[in-house]
């Protein structure tokens, strides 16, 4: 059952850098044309923006999902890494445990917005709902609950810092 469940999770963590990479690389895009339109042809784009702050919403919470699998957020690693011994084993399951309850937190607020705002619209695009985007709040709440659960069960999964992908040795089914 593990190799099966890092597999999945290992798919799910590139689904999450890929979106949140992507959106960045959009965004970039989108607001170097703003600019351009603002003050080379004097006319802003009035869409620039709203699709800017979606893509951010994505990148944010997706990037945060594979960033917490990646164990790469600075405050927690660094305080887990200045322990030693029990004291670090206890701070990385408690760090655990807190983001168990921050991601079931992240499902239940995050289905009860997105339910708030599913019929509002962003005023220059009547057929994006703000539902539909702030729908990424309980998606990414829910891919972190998996990663919390397989770090929780299986132990932190060993990912190459360098190119992030897994370093346990393959099992044959």
């Amino acid at each position: 059952m593990k190799p099966l469940y890092v597999r999945v999770m290992d798919v799910i963590y590139y689904v999450c850098m890929a979106v949140a990479g992507i959106a960045i690389a959009v965004m970039a895009v989108i607001i170097g044309w703003s600019v351009y339109t603002r003050y080379v042809l004097t006319e802003g784009s009035f869409w620039a923006e709203p699709i800017s702050i979606a893509l951010a919403v994505q990148m944010t919470f997706y990037g945060a999902a594979a960033c917490y699998r990646a164990n790469a957020h600075i405050s927690i690693d660094l305080l887990v890494r200045g322990l030693r011994g029990p004291a670090s084993t206890l701070a990385s399951r408690l760090v655990d445990i807190l983001m168990l309850i921050v991601s079931m937190a992240m499902i239940w607020y995050g289905i009860g917005l997105v339910k708030t705002t599913f019929f509002q619209v962003y005023p220059e695009f009547q057929h994006i709902r703000v539902g539909v985007v702030y729908s990424a709040l309980p998606g990414s709440g829910l891919i972190t609950l998996l990663f919390v659960l397989e770090r929780l069960i299986y132990g932190p999964p060993d990912l190459d810092a360098d190119s992030g992908e897994s370093t346990q040795p393959a099992v044959q089914a």
